[in-house]
């Protein structure tokens, strides 16, 4: 009997929405290998995706797979998953399968690691058998008098004795020392606090039900959300190696949460996921995921595809993040898609938040729930309260940067060692340089927006591109050398800070000073030691953090965002206030929010002092319901960029023909310049696509993209579509 001819279908990282057939080698082959094949010139790292009895490409055209590693880094869920999420997002399937491969496999740099091993000495080790070895030997006498007095690990070996592996090797094969596998010290679990009745009734609505069910712990800020994750897991990670995945919006939130895990269950293995990583430390962390040895496993976004045999559980904490949301490449919604994957294993996910996203809220609330909703309305640490929101006056606009109001609560807390948050989402000094003679701004040559002043390193800087210069003498146009920075920056607000408190110890806290891999790790230690008065920081510092000495907030220029063209603004503005108000007073010392505005009756900043998230989110449910947008309506972003401005008028003119002549009931806007006109030297345009159901949208963005794909203009420009689009 002939054996039947195989094809190899490969997924390739290419913008070419097909599998590629390839030959296969002498090798036992199976689906979700990683493999190296040729394509064109190039040899790259492709993952068998199928294994076919035919193939729409003659033989005689087909190249032969090189070589196949044999660990399977893609299982049948998986697969089911990115299939999905292709075909959703409308992105090629080669680039979506390996988009969540770790760089280090795609680089061919992927070989499994040693396990790390200890060295331990067995009765046989005395003084006597040492005294009995050749005095030539002195690196092995060296050494195992070490080891009589402690276990040694295999990475450490050499810090004792040169050549320390070959040196450890000969103790064994002399039977006086013993090699076994390294595995951590565990310590011992911390007691669970008590919870009160809001969270017990919460646990046990959560424990009770099984199978796929989807859960919103709407809470407000300091509720005990995390405390009740970390009872939840009890229910799962000793039970047959169960694995939970938790995703968190930011990198920043991951050491303190990794920390609180660590302490409760010392004696699971817990794995992190995030860009911070180095690409050995985080390959290693996603087969320690892979193979179902870490029980329970933190990430960002990307986390979402990592392949977990025994995965039970999803928790995303603060699902209102827009960091979920990817915005190049693959731009899938983490939120969403960790929905599908719990539909797909049959397995429950908890969203938690204080202030859910819209369309979470409808999925809860609406007329047509899709999720059970369960809400804290009282904080977890017995006696603390909310704390009070203010708004105050912003002053004459050439004044001092800080109000009076604000000088006078900030030292008051000082004196009474209390602890000090200022908030302003702006990093640098001033965001505008500015001459007072014509008006002239310093523009970025890149992109449709100014250049921040950053003093310290006496450079002008564009927060979009990278973009940098010095700061220039004197104006462009005029000649002027009388140049002002104009605004309010992270950088602006601590000179302030150092001019009007001397003695405090005061800490800038933005992207600019995190850059060190410890840097956010040591600050949570310097504020629970009461080493820092007041923190001066952006959005990294509003959300998640729990600082239980803080007890005053101030927010500066949030106005700014009352401006923007998105209809999004004021549910972000909301969001990002209320978590930032829910760093203070978490513990049993009260706490007070200031918000500096120049509008103090707008309805976001009434809704945060009457802490009325309900009432504020339903409002704007109908204002989203009159104007027919999401979660009324279904979307789609078409963004075109090109070097040429004239390039980019004609792609976006031809897709708008295009998808008229397909003749669909979808809304079509545009094309239109957005905000940002021009962005690293590309000139933008976009189309905006709105539909009454998923349907209707998907059915007119397949066709539609087959023949964009097509068109000869598709090479001059650069295209793509953001399906659920959350930015404009």
């Amino acid at each position: 009997m002939v054996a039947k001819e195989k094809f190899i279908q490969v997924a390739i990282d290419v913008p070419i929405d097909q599998l590629f057939d390839y030959l296969p080698n002498d090798q036992i082959l199976k689906i979700g290998q990683y493999v190296k094949v040729p394509f064109g010139r190039r040899q790259i790292i492709g993952i068998i995706c199928g294994i076919s009895s035919v193939s729409n490409v003659p033989r005689g055209k087909l190249k032969k797979i090189i070589y196949a590693e044999e660990e399977i880094i893609i299982d049948n869920v998986l697969f089911k998953l990115l299939h999905f999420v292709s075909n959703y997002y409308h992105h090629p399937i080669g680039q979506t399968i390996m988009s969540v491969v770790p760089s280090r496999i795609k680089q061919a740099k992927g070989k499994i690691r040693k396990v790390e091993k200890i060295y331990e000495a067995k009765i046989e080790l005395t003084l006597e058998w040492i005294e009995g070895l050749p005095k030539r030997k002195v690196r092995l006498r060296k050494l195992a008098h070490a080891l009589l007095l402690n276990s040694i690990r295999d990475s450490v070996l050499n810090i004792f004795v040169s050549n320390g592996h070959e040196c450890a090797r000969e103790l064994v094969s002399l039977g006086v020392v013993i090699e076994k596998k390294w595995i951590p010290e565990r310590g011992q679990s911390e007691e669970p606090p008590l919870l009160n009745a809001q969270q017990k009734e919460i646990l046990s609505a959560l424990t009770e039900e099984h199978g796929n069910v989807s859960w919103l712990i709407h809470g407000i800020t300091g509720s005990g959300k995390t405390e009740i994750y970390l009872q939840l897991l009890d229910n799962f990670v000793d039970k047959d190696q169960s694995q939970v995945l938790i995703l968190v919006p930011e990198i920043n939130l991951t050491p303190q949460l990794e920390a609180r895990f660590k302490l409760r269950f010392p004696d699971k293995i817990l794995v992190t996921l995030h860009s911070h990583l180095s690409g050995i430390e985080r390959l290693d962390n996603w087969r320690k995921a892979k193979s179902g040895e870490a029980q329970i496993i933190i990430g960002t976004r990307l986390a979402v595809f990592t392949p977990l045999p025994n995965l039970k559980l999803i928790i995303i904490d603060e699902e209102h993040d827009g960091s979920f949301k990817q915005h190049e490449g693959l731009r899938y919604h983490a939120r969403d898609v960790a929905m599908m994957r719990a539909k797909y294993e049959n397995i429950p996910i908890v969203l938690g938040t204080a202030t859910p996203a819209l369309e979470t809220w409808f999925n809860a609330k609406g007329e047509h729930a899709k999720y059970r909703y369960l809400e804290l309305t009282q904080r977890a640490v017995k006696n603390a309260k909310l704390p009070s929101i203010h708004t105050i006056p912003m002053g004459d606009k050439y004044g001092p940067t800080l109000s009076n109001i604000i000088i006078e609560a900030v030292q008051s807390r000082i004196d009474r060692q209390e602890q000090v948050l200022i908030f302003i989402n702006r990093r640098g000094y001033a965001p505008v340089l500015v001459c007072s003679n014509c008006g002239w701004a310093a523009n970025c040559e890149r992109c449709s927006t100014r250049l921040v002043v950053h003093l310290k390193t006496k450079r002008l800087k564009c927060h979009h591109c990278g973009y940098d210069k010095n700061i220039p003498m004197q104006c462009m146009d005029c000649g002027n050398t009388d140049l002002h920075p104009l605004g309010l920056g992270t950088q602006k607000i601590e000179e302030s800070l150092n001019k009007l408190f001397p003695g405090a110890d005061i800490l800038r806290v933005d992207r600019d000073t995190t850059r060190t891999k410890d840097a956010l790790n040591q600050l949570y230690q310097r504020m629970n030691k009461r080493e820092i008065d007041i923190l001066v920081g952006t959005q990294m510092l509003a959300k998640g953090h729990d600082f239980p000495h803080l007890s005053l907030v101030v927010v500066i220029d949030a106005d700014n965002a009352l401006y923007s063209s998105d209809f999004r603004a004021p549910e972000r503005l909301f969001s990002q206030l209320m978590q930032v108000a829910g760093r203070a007073g978490r513990a049993e010392i009260k706490g007070e929010v200031l918000i500096q505005t120049a509008f103090p009756n707008h309805p976001v900043y009434e809704a945060l002092k009457a802490n009325d998230f309900s009432n504020f989110a339903e409002s704007l449910l109908e204002e989203r319901k009159q104007m027919k947008l999401s979660p009324f309506s279904f979307n789609a972003l078409l963004n075109v960029e090109a070097k040429s401005l004239d390039h980019s008028v004609a792609f976006s003119h031809m897709a708008l023909e295009k998808a008229n002549e397909l003749k669909s009931s979808v809304t079509l806007y545009g094309p239109v310049r957005p905000v940002m006109e021009r962005l690293k030297g590309f000139e933008r345009h976009q189309i905006f696509l709105q539909a009454k159901t998923r349907t209707e949208l998907q059915n007119l963005l397949k066709p539609w993209i087959k023949e964009l794909r097509a068109h000869p203009l598709s090479n001059r420009v650069k295209w793509s579509i953001d399906v659920d689009p959350i930015e404009f």
